[in-house]
C-alpha cells in the first residue's frame, strides 16, 4: 500500500471512513474550551444528577441539550459536505416519505417493550407500582379527582417529554449518526454496531449505581438501536425507540433511568425495585436487570425480521447508502 493510500481510498478519492470518524471526533470536541459555560452547565448538571439522583428539568439543562443537538448536526453536516459530497438527508433526519410513520412505530415498539420489561418485573414480586396520589384529593371525607394535582403532573410529564427527545436526539447523533454511518460506508456493518455501542454503553459509566451488569445491558441496548438504525436507514425509528424507553421508564411508570430519579410529582406511577435485584436493576432501574436483558435482545431478533419496517426513502438518498444493504449479515451479528 502506497503511503497516500493509508489516508485515501484510490477508487473514490475520499478520505478513508476511519479518519473521517476521528476528523469528525476532532471538530466536534474542539471548541470544548471555547464553550466552557455550555460545559460547565452540564457538567454542573451532572454533577447535581449523581449527588440528588433526580432529573434536572431546567430551563439551563434545556438550553444546553438543544444545544448539544444542533452542534453536532452542524459538525455532521459539515463532514458530510467537505469529506464525502453528501447533503444532510444523508444522515437520516429528513422528512423522507413515512418519517412520520417510523416516529410512530418507535413510540409504539418501545411502549410496549417497556410494559413487558415491568410486567415481568412485577410477576416476580420485585417490582410494585402505585398509582400517584396527585390524581385524587380528600374533600369533607370524599375522594375526588384533583384537578390541579393532574395539570401539574401533566406539565411535568411533557418537561420530560422535551428532555428524553432532546437527550436521545443526541446521543443517537452521536452513537448512531455521522461516525456510525461513515464507518458503515466503508466497513461491514458488524463494525460500527459493536464499536459505536460500546462506546453508548462506557458513556454511562458515571451514571449513579451503575454496576457491570448495567453497562452491558446498555451496550446490548446500542445493538438493538443500531439495528434499528440498519432496518430503516432514517435516525427517526431508533430515536423514537430510545426517547420513548426512557419516558415510558422514568415518566409513565416512576423507576430510575440508568440510575436517575424522578421526583415524586413527574411521575404517573409511582414504583420500587426490590428483590430480585438481578431482574429488576434495583436503584439503577430496569437497564440493570436481567427482565430488560430478555427484551431488548427478543425486540432485536424481531426488529431485524420485520417485514412492516421499510427503508427510508429520501430524494436526496445516493446509491452508495443504499448498496450497503448488501453488506449487511442475514442475522445481526449478537
Amino acid at each position: 500500500m502506497n503511503p497516500p493510500e493509508i489516508f485515501f481510498d484510490p477508487q473514490t478519492g475520499l478520505l478513508r471512513s476511519g479518519w473521517r470518524v476521528l476528523v469528525f471526533v476532532f471538530v466536534l470536541l474542539m471548541p470544548y474550551k471555547l464553550l466552557g459555560w455550555f460545559v460547565g452547565a452540564g457538567r454542573q448538571a451532572a454533577e447535581a444528577a449523581k449527588t440528588e439522583a433526580q432529573f434536572d428539568l431546567s430551563l439551563e439543562t434545556m438550553t444546553v441539550y438543544v444545544f448539544l443537538v444542533i452542534w453536532v448536526m452542524f459538525i455532521s453536516w459539515l463532514c458530510l459536505r467537505l469529506l464525502e459530497q453528501l447533503d444532510l438527508g444523508a444522515l437520516g433526519l429528513a422528512f423522507y416519505r413515512g418519517w412520520w410513520r417510523d416516529v410512530l412505530l418507535g413510540c409504539l415498539v418501545s411502549a410496549v417493550m417497556m410494559i413487558a420489561v415491568v410486567v415481568i418485573q412485577m410477576l416476580s414480586g420485585g417490582t410494585r407500582l402505585l398509582l400517584n396520589p396527585l390524581f385524587w384529593k380528600t374533600v369533607d371525607g370524599a375522594r375526588m379527582i384533583d384537578w390541579g394535582g393532574i395539570f401539574l403532573l401533566g406539565g411535568h410529564l411533557g418537561q420530560l417529554l422535551l428532555l428524553f427527545i432532546f437527550a436521545g436526539a443526541f446521543e443517537e447523533l452521536l452513537c448512531r449518526g455521522y461516525a456510525f454511518q461513515t464507518l458503515l460506508r466503508g466497513a461491514p456493518a458488524i463494525v460500527p454496531m459493536l464499536l459505536l455501542s460500546l462506546i453508548f454503553g462506557l458513556l454511562h459509566l458515571e451514571n449513579p449505581n451503575v454496576t457491570f451488569f448495567s453497562i452491558a445491558n446498555t451496550v446490548l441496548a446500542g445493538v438493538w438501536l443500531s439495528v434499528a438504525y440498519l432496518k430503516t436507514r432514517g435516525l427517526w425509528f431508533p430515536t423514537a425507540l430510545h426517547f420513548t424507553w426512557n419516558w415510558m421508564m422514568g415518566a409513565f411508570f416512576g423507576l430510575p433511568v440508568s440510575g436517575i430519579k424522578n421526583a415524586a410529582s413527574s411521575s404517573v406511577f409511582l414504583a420500587s425495585n426490590d428483590a430480585p435485584l438481578w431482574l429488576t436493576g434495583g436503584s439503577y432501574g430496569c437497564e440493570g436487570g436481567a427482565a430488560a436483558t430478555m427484551i431488548l435482545l427478543a425486540a432485536t431478533v424481531v426488529i431485524w425480521n420485520a417485514r412492516w419496517l421499510k427503508e427510508a426513502e429520501s430524494e436526496g438518498q445516493v446509491p452508495e447508502l443504499t448498496n450497503l444493504k448488501l453488506e449487511i449479515p442475514d442475522k445481526p451479528g449478537l
